[in-house]
């Protein structure tokens, strides 16, 4: 009896082993650059595409960590509610836009503080839309400022200063 639970105990470690190992993996697939963001001395960043296909940012909203999805097609950075409201964001005029699901009403807001690696950006405009969950859109109110580049699967960021 002792032997049989030592064996399922040693089990459930190993499958949890794995399990931690694999789901780590999958995070780093879905946003390859949370953990390092390379910025050469020209003040650019090179990030890699997830998975996906799509280009991720781990960044900074007033001062809270949050994951950007770069949208070219986005004309302003957007937050969904919960978001907002763990970064405890201003709820500013209504409006109506059109994502890809569909117009949906959304809010006006303004991130005091945003930092994208080596760059600071201040009184960032953003719309905030209902059902978003946790990521961001990085848009082009914000990219406008940037010179974006894809080659392959790297994206380079660089400030057009």
């Amino acid at each position: 009896m002792r032997s049989t639970t030592s064996i399922v105990l040693v089990w459930l470690l190993v499958c949890g082993l794995i399990y931690w190992a694999f789901d780590a993996l999958i995070l780093k697939q879905h946003n390859p650059n949370s953990l390092r963001i390379t910025a050469n001395q020209g003040q650019t960043l090179v990030l890699k595409r997830s998975r996906d296909g799509h280009f991720r940012l781990s960044a900074m909203m007033n001062q809270e960590p949050v994951v950007l999805l770069i949208d070219t097609g986005a004309s302003m950075v957007t937050v969904g509610e919960e978001l907002a409201n763990r970064l405890k964001l201003p709820r500013g005029e209504a409006f109506i836009t059109q994502t890809a699901n569909g117009e949906t009403s959304a809010y006006w807001s303004q991130v005091t503080q945003m930092s994208l690696g080596p760059y600071m950006l201040e009184n960032v405009r953003v719309g905030v839309v209902p059902r978003l969950g946790d990521e961001a859109l990085l848009g082009m109110n914000v990219l406008k400022n940037f010179s974006v580049q894809i080659a392959g699967d790297e994206m380079t960021i660089k400030s057009l200063e």
